[in-house]
């Protein structure tokens, strides 16, 4: 005779074990190696992008996520202070003006400014002495491979002064100082992406922004496809 609670006797238990099995399977994170290659390594809670959807909540999943190899995307690094403040240049990116500018990319610690987290970039903020555009860049070449197709993602928003002043920002991605790609015009953070190949050690800059079609991006990403 079977326990009233045996798997033999509930309908409901194949469609269970199913599912559970389909959690329980190994994921994997997609890596890059110096060279431009790439590899799988054991996820980690380091990249846990996935927090649910509607009223299902993941607590404890390591769903996987590729690596990036532009360091410091999100503009998390700069840390100067807890509150606001903001920077030309740090560790991971150097912000360059145009002839003549003055502060015409800065990097801000500011949560009302970001996408996600505190940091994000400010292109043509010119501090109302100009309105030229400003140019953001990696402060090291980035580790690509020669040959390798690659992408260029970034979340960006022209939205600070009103659409009727930034119907003329824009931004354009920028791969060994020839433009791949960008945006332009009134808008909240809106994903924008190119795609470019690698030739090995290549340079990414972001240029835009003019007092007051100011622009920001933050977010941004270079997988290989």
């Amino acid at each position: 005779m079977h326990h009233p609670h045996s798997p033999a006797l509930n309908p409901r238990w194949p469609a269970l074990a199913s599912l559970l099995a389909m959690v329980v399977v190994p994921i994997w994170e997609k890596t890059s190696n110096e060279s431009g290659g790439s590899g799988w390594a054991v996820a980690t809670t380091r990249i846990l992008v996935n927090y649910g959807q509607g009223s299902l909540v993941v607590t404890y999943s390591r769903g996987y996520a590729r690596n990036s190899v532009l360091p410091d995307g999100g503009f998390e690094g700069y840390t100067a202070c807890d509150d606001f403040c903001f920077t030309a240049s740090y560790a991971n990116w150097i912000g360059t003006n145009s002839p003549g500018g003055v502060e015409d990319a800065l990097i801000f610690y500011y949560m009302p400014y970001a996408h996600t987290g505190h940091g994000s970039a400010w292109l043509g903020f010119g501090n109302d002495d100009n309105d030229l555009p400003g140019t953001l860049t990696p402060a090291q070449p980035l580790s690509t491979g020669s040959g390798a197709v690659y992408v260029v993602q970034c979340f960006v928003s022209s939205a600070l002064s009103g659409a009727t002043l930034e119907a003329a920002a824009y931004v354009d991605i920028e791969w060994n100082g020839v433009r791949v790609g960008g945006t332009s015009g009134f808008m909240q953070y809106t994903f924008v992406e190119a795609s470019v190949v690698g030739t090995g050690g290549d340079v990414l800059s972001f240029v835009g922004g003019a007092a007051p079609a100011w622009s920001f991006i933050d977010d941004c990403k270079v997988y290989k496809a």
